[in-house]
C-alpha cells in the first residue's frame, strides 16, 4: 500500500483479532462502488481468488462476495 490512507487501514488490520473486526476496518460494503466509470467490486479486484470466493489480502484474510467492495480496493 502507498498512500498514507491505505497504510493506516492495513495497520489497523493487522492489530484486529476477528473477521468481523477486519470487515469494519477494511469498509466491506455489500456492494460494487463505482469510480471514475469502473466497478470497483471484489471481483474486479486483486486480492479476489475467485474459487473460494475469498479475499486474499494477508491483513484482511476473509470470505468475500463478488459483489462486495473494500477501501483497499486495488487492480
Amino acid at each position: 500500500m502507498s498512500d498514507p490512507a491505505s497504510q493506516a487501514i492495513v495497520d489497523r488490520l493487522r492489530a484486529a483479532a476477528g473477521m468481523k473486526e477486519r470487515a469494519v476496518i477494511a469498509e466491506l460494503a455489500h456492494a460494487p462502488v463505482e469510480f471514475d466509470g469502473m466497478s470497483r467490486s471484489c471481483e474486479n479486484c486483486l486480492y479476489f481468488l475467485a474459487r473460494r470466493s475469498w479475499c486474499d489480502l494477508p491483513e484482511l484474510d476473509i470470505p468475500v462476495d463478488p459483489e462486495w467492495y473494500c477501501a483497499l480496493w486495488r487492480v
